[in-house]
């Protein structure tokens, strides 16, 4: 009996071990990608690109940890909770890496443009996103539903800052600017940090759905 439990806790600390893993993996890369855009630093970047294969291996590696789990009998509905939660955290934690890769591969475009390429007008819109991306994968590895919820509201934020971006191109594009390429890869570039905004919401939903506190009808249910 010992060893059965024993064997439940070691599956069940495995995966937790990996999405925790994971999710420093992905904010290493989020980070990364937005400071190579804003600095231009297409060594930084290419750092990106190389590891985006890792950060899928790992999302591998969390769903056979996952199914190992799910494996193992007489879970209770907390276990199935939980594994059913990291399952989703953990496509939306791979996706998010690939859009840092994807910004990552726009520095060297931007480099090419050079002054053409207004990276600065990214900024704002780069810093929310950094910042919402950090608080939600704190409270994943804290466990921490307050965190979670903090940060489901700051998509608001992000979304402002998207149509700031959005608002400055399409006034270029009417004035009809020198070189439009540019701004189409600011606008890429700006698409892929929105969309790792609604990932980290994504997650955040998933969180709070995990770890807030059951109502009584949820429990009876």
């Amino acid at each position: 009996m010992s060893q059965s439990v024993q064997v439940c806790l070691d599956s069940r600390q495995r995966v937790f071990a990996l999405i925790t893993a994971m999710a420093g993996m992905v904010e290493t890369a989020v980070d990364e990608s937005i400071n190579a855009v804003l600095g231009g630093n297409v060594q930084l970047a290419q750092g990106v690109v190389q590891r985006e294969s890792l950060v899928n291996q790992m999302e591998m590696h969390v769903d056979r940890a996952i199914l190992a789990r799910l494996a193992q009998r007489d879970l209770d509905a907390e276990d199935i909770r939980s594994m059913a939660s990291i399952l989703k955290i953990n496509k939306d934690l791979e996706r998010m890496g690939d859009l840092a890769a994807n910004i990552a591969r726009k520095v060297g475009e931007m480099a090419a443009y050079g002054a053409s390429c207004k990276r600065s007008e990214l900024q704002p819109m780069a810093i929310a996103v950094s910042h919402m991306c950090r608080k939600t994968l704190r409270a994943l590895v804290r466990q921490d539903v307050v965190l979670a919820e903090s940060a489901r509201g700051d998509k608001a934020l992000v979304h402002d800052y998207r149509n700031y971006v959005f608002g400055r191109i399409r006034e270029r594009l009417g004035r009809g600017t020198p070189d439009p390429a540019a701004d189409v890869t600011l606008l890429m570039a700006s698409r892929s940090l929105e969309q790792i905004a609604d990932h980290a919401a994504n997650l955040a939903d998933t969180l709070f759905f995990w770890m807030r506190p059951q109502s009584e009808d949820e429990r009876v249910a």
